[in-house]
């Protein structure tokens, strides 16, 4: 009997397919959704709106304090109450193409479709959706009882800076989580990923004429230049730290000693005590900028160094807990004929790192297969859209005690 449930179940992601899910990420991916476009992320969330509702999903409206970006939501199932702990399905609806750039069509070419978010990710986002209808569908009766959220965001693609606060009012109630960013190579899961940050150096010296009173300048840029290569150096690839110097600034004029520079630094670390590292580091550089540094002008002494900047994303670090929830998924993905297997410590972040920096066991890279998410060549596969919603839709069952 039990076979013959999960079954109709993942029959029931079949016969929806082609009717209503491969249509709604059409209409998704025809609305334009960049962050920075408030307008258009809200109304991409309101299809997603209608589609909740008529899957007897509630939905709450969690406005952005600051009015930057859109209103992200968070819907529960039928059994979940507002303050109940439960299963959490994540997603963000807003992507990196502005309207000005042209990319704004649906296309498909049989197995293959393209288009702005088609994979990042708003294929995901159908999947978390499509399970749970062929769930309510084929099995009413396990679909009353799943205690879950769907979480969508709306400004992902810059970081999460307004839903992190959200992550961390709901992590409480979250007992693991699922996260459909797009799917990796061989269909691994993804259980590890490096955090990020953003710092900025600048450096302070004195203006002077370059051909009056030269000996009399400061040369900030020349001061901060130094620093450069003791910023590279914390680099560890075999660890997976890195600090990219990737701004430089300064000057007004040719004619003029620099009194301002700036550099701008993108750090990545795959555990909080590489992220400790990095911020002592960059501490201890402004602190101490040449020490142990050999024929440095006195007068480049005198500059002043300050630092600004944040860890925007900490890093996602596998537990017991996170490749206990991989294997529960892995039974079901392999009876979906997926592969299976831990994907290697991811470079970029996700929501995901800040659901597991508050001790929720999570998993990535859910969503299908494709390739060049952020470039206007995106595209991914609807077989594996299928078979990633068929493989939700059967651990939602699990999950529900089906």
């Amino acid at each position: 009997m039990q076979g013959d449930v999960r079954a109709q179940v993942r029959a029931g992601v079949v016969e929806r397919f082609e009717t209503w899910q491969v249509p709604l990420l059409e209409r998704l991916v025809a609305q334009p959704s960049c962050t920075r476009a408030p307008a258009d992320v809200e109304a991409a969330a309101r299809l997603l709106d209608a589609e909740a509702e008529s899957l007897g999903l509630s939905c709450e409206v969690h406005p952005d304090p600051a009015g930057r970006v859109a209103a992200h939501r968070v819907y529960r199932a039928p059994s979940l109450g507002a303050e109940g702990r439960g299963l959490a399905l994540v997603g963000h609806i807003d992507t990196v193409f502005p309207r000005s750039m042209g990319f704004l069509a649906f296309q498909r070419d049989g197995d293959v479709v393209r288009g702005p978010g088609v994979l990042d990710m708003k294929s995901g986002l159908c999947a978390m959706f499509g399970a749970w209808a062929a769930l309510r569908a084929a099995c009413p009766e396990a679909a009353s009882r799943l205690a879950a959220r769907w979480i969508v965001v709306s400004d992902e693609e810059t970081g999460s800076p307004s839903s992190a606060d959200l992550y961390r009012r709901l992590s409480p109630l979250i007992s693991e989580a699922l996260v459909f960013e797009a799917g990796r190579t061989e269909d691994r899961i993804v259980t590890r990923r490096r955090g990020s940050g953003v710092w900025t150096v600048h450096a302070k010296g004195r203006a002077s004429h370059a051909g009056n009173a030269h000996a009399e300048g400061i040369n900030a840029i020349h001061a901060l230049a130094l620093l450069v290569p003791r910023i590279e150096a914390m680099t560890d690839h075999a660890r997976g730290r890195t600090l990219n110097v990737g701004l430089f600034e300064g000057g007004t004029a040719k004619n003029t000693v620099p009194e301002r520079a700036s550099l701008g630094i993108d750090g990545r670390f795959g555990s909080s005590e590489d992220e400790e590292a990095i911020v002592r580091g960059l501490e201890r550089l402004v602190r101490e900028p040449f020490a142990g540094m050999q024929g440095v002008p006195d007068r480049l002494r005198q500059v002043e160094f300050t630092l600004d900047g944040r860890v925007s994303r900490p890093p996602m670090e596998a537990t017991d807990a996170t490749q206990a929830l991989r294997a529960r998924y892995e039974r079901v993905a392999s009876e979906c004929g997926l592969g299976t297997g831990e994907a290697p410590l991811q470079g970029g972040g996700s929501d995901a790192n800040l659901l597991a920096a508050h001790g929720v066991p999570c998993i990535d890279g859910l969503g299908p297969f494709g390739r060049h998410f952020h470039e206007t060549e995106e595209w991914s596969s609807l077989d594996s859209l299928r078979r990633r919603t068929e493989a939700l839709a059967l651990f939602l069952l699990d999950a529900a005690g089906g």
